[in-house]
């Protein structure tokens, strides 16, 4: 089951922050085997529909590594540098866009003990760094961001459940 939290909106400097999506699905395999599908981000376009293409461009430790990611999302291509950081004995990677398609864009992948196995959640908090364009279809970019989300997060609950480990 996939659980659709929504979004939040705080002010901040009289101003609204950045929109933050929440979104989490129950994996039926233990932490550390749905740790280990998101570790292996490269293997992300082979069950991901919209990853074009992962790489991994520096391993600046076992734990932290920058990654360029291109995605499709409606015939549109957004790419990106990111910063990963992987904390195993925490359940939680952190990421941080260097650059790319947004103005900003962060968050963390979350695992949680449920009676299921494992609960996936993925918060993140972007800026698309236009602001005419976010007064008019700032809704519909949020819910397509929301979509492919939940499809990632859909596709690492298969990959986990039926192919990884």
């Amino acid at each position: 089951m996939v659980r659709n939290a929504g979004s939040r909106r705080q002010k901040k400097f009289n101003r609204e922050a950045m929109p933050r999506i929440e979104v989490s699905v129950n994996i039926k395999k233990p932490k550390h085997e749905v740790y280990k599908v998101i570790k292996d981000m490269e293997k992300f376009p082979n069950f991901m529909r919209d990853v074009k293409s992962l790489r991994i461009v520096k391993r600046v430790s076992d734990e932290h590594f920058i990654t360029l990611w291109e995605i499709d999302i409606d015939g549109a291509p957004i790419n990106w540098k990111e910063e990963v950081f992987f904390d195993q004995a925490g359940s939680q990677i952190k990421f941080n866009m260097m650059e790319g398609s947004y103005k900003k864009y962060h968050g963390a992948w979350s695992l949680q003990d449920s009676r299921l196995g494992t609960k996936l959640i993925m918060v993140v908090e972007f800026d698309w760094g236009i602001p005419i364009l976010e007064k008019y279809v700032g809704k519909a970019l949020e819910t397509k961001a929301r979509r492919g989300l939940l499809g990632m997060i859909q596709a690492i609950k298969k990959e986990a459940e039926n192919n990884h480990v």
